[in-house]
This record gives C-alpha cells, structure tokens and sequence, in this order.
C-alpha cells in the first residue's frame, strides 16, 4: 500500500514538473524589406494622424473652426491610410501593426529626447571646462550650442508629447 502511494505521489510530482516547463519558443521570420517599407510608412501616417488631431485641437482653442475643420478632415484621410495600411500588413503576418506602429513612434521619441538630454549635458561640461581654462570664446560657442540643444529638446518633447508619452523628460532618465 505504501509503495502504491509513494509510486503516485512521485507520478504527480514529475507529471507537475513536465506541466511547468516551457517549449522553445521558434524564433520569428525576419521582415522583408516589403513589410519594413510599410512599417515605416504605417509609422509616418500615426505620426501625421497624432499631428493633425493636436492641431485641431489648437485651432479649436483659439475659436477658429474652419481650420479645425480642415485639420480633422485631414486626420480622417490619415485614420484611412492607418487602416488601409494596417489591413495590408495583417495580411502579411504583422500582428497589432498599429499597436506596434506606435510603440515604435514611441520609443523613437524617447530615444530623441534621451539624445537631446545626453548633448546637452556634454555642452554644459564642455561650458564649465572652459570657463575653468580661461576659454571666453569656447564657453561662449558652448553657451549657443546649448542654447540650440535645449530648443531640440523642447520640440522633440512637444513631439513626445503628441505622440502619447505623458513625461518625456523623466522616461528618458
């Protein structure tokens, strides 16, 4: 009787150990330049469509409805172009190519910014060098590009800001 128990308890054990591993997983095909292509351009049409609806909006603000009207007629034809788009990709094995359209946007945006961040940092140390050698002049020159850097910045968290990302600075961090 003890040897029937112990024989089902040990099948139990090994039938849960089997039931946890996990299969390899097949690695995914690599895209053809085709899908890429129409990734890129799926990724320019989220990016127009975002735009578009912020402008919109800003013309709303301001009371001018004939521009908002037009911007939204925009975005609509854009709304199409995604969904056409995004039809052709399903067809070739994209699974969720919005989804994946805008995370790429996304993460573009944060590399952007984290770029912007990184340059202005090395502005302001390359600033402080030269103010510490007695380098008007170089100082001055990384005052401007400091200057031009944080301009990037602001607009590419505008950017950021269009696309979807709610801090665009504390992301990049």
């Amino acid at each position: 009787m003890k040897k029937i128990a112990l024989l089902a308890v040990a099948v139990l054990f090994s039938a849960v150990t089997f039931a946890q591993t996990s299969t390899p997983a097949t690695p995914a095909p690599a895209p053809t330049p085709e899908v890429k292509a129409q990734m890129k351009d799926l990724r320019k049409d989220v990016r127009a469509y975002d735009n578009k609806k912020a402008e919109a909006k800003n013309a709303i603000n301001k009371g001018d409805l004939t521009a908002a009207k037009a911007d939204l007629a925009a975005a609509k034809t854009d709304k199409q172009d995604i969904k056409a788009d995004a039809k052709t990709l399903k067809s070739e094995g994209v699974a969720h190519p919005v989804k994946l359209a805008d995370k790429q946007v996304k993460k573009i945006d944060e590399k952007d910014v984290k770029t912007d961040l990184k340059d202005i940092k090395a502005d302001k140390a390359t600033e402080q060098k030269d103010v510490k050698a007695g380098d008007i002049t170089g100082a001055q020159a990384a005052q401007k590009d400091v200057k031009a850097d944080s301009k990037d910045l602001k607009k590419d968290v505008k950017a950021a800001r269009r696309d979807g990302i709610k801090h665009p600075i504390r992301r990049a961090k």
